[in-house]
């Protein structure tokens, strides 16, 4: 039987619902989405408001455990629509949590969040080594979509620091609508998995952790991103390698 409330924020999107499924066999779910399709369990929300997400939480909530995937997840996307989903929406979406007694939030950040290291056009993707990056190395976001996942990282910080709101930090790297990484180069190093995906969100939900920062991406050789908290603090043991596709 499902257990406790779980809310996912963006479920009709493509990581919601690669994790739909997975984790309604183990939580009690509910999503929220801007776009259809709606059901008795997925309700739509449009996080920009401040408003309309206290009212949801007073609606359909308590949450004691959420994921939020809501945003614009386009790399190119302008700054205003950036600024109206990605930061105003999370801080909404925080602020009605703590408010509504959420214990745990599992955020969907982004490898973009340090994605100059890969340099920018027209040098992009041209190194054939990329050093391996960790949480413990800058920030060094490559688009305004980068920027406002810092941003969220950031604010996850202040409500673990301000009012003990835990949360964990998924700089989730290429998750694929086939979950076929061999068409290019980049996704070969770059491939979360499906399967790799439902476990890290599950371990992320899971772990006694108050606050932190994890790749998520595949045991890909060539791979340019450190598991090595993930593996340590979250249990994660990726079981998939893009050289074996």
């Amino acid at each position: 039987m499902p257990g406790q409330k779980l809310l996912i924020t963006g479920i009709n999107g493509r990581i919601g619902r690669i994790l739909h499924e997975p984790l309604s066999a183990r939580y009690a779910v509910t999503g929220c989405d801007l776009v259809g399709p709606f059901s008795s369990s997925i309700f739509p929300l449009d996080i920009r408001g401040e408003n309309q997400v206290l009212d949801f939480f007073n609606t359909h909530g308590p949450f004691p455990l959420v994921v939020h995937l809501a945003a614009d997840p386009r790399v190119e996307a302008p700054w205003e629509k950036v600024l109206a989903h990605n930061i105003r929406g999370t801080r909404n979406l925080y602020h009605a949590a703590r408010l509504h007694g959420t214990r745990r939030i599992v955020f969907a950040s982004s490898n973009h969040v340090t994605g100059a290291q890969e340099g920018f056009p027209p040098r992009l993707h041209l190194k054939d080594n990329p050093e391996t990056i960790s949480r413990e190395d800058p920030l060094r976001p490559d688009s305004w979509y980068g920027v406002s996942k810092a941003f969220g990282e950031a604010l996850a910080r202040y409500y673990y620091e301000r009012w003990e709101m835990r949360s964990i930090c998924l700089r989730i790297g290429s998750v694929l609508a086939d979950d076929d990484p061999t068409g290019s180069p980049r996704h070969r190093r770059t491939w979360l998995s499906h399967r790799d995906l439902v476990q890290l969100t599950q371990k992320s939900l899971q772990a006694d952790v108050g606050f932190g920062i994890y790749y998520g991406v595949s045991d890909n050789d060539g791979r340019f991103w450190s598991l090595r908290n993930a593996r340590g603090e979250l249990g994660y043991q990726p079981q998939d390698n893009a050289a074996d596709r």
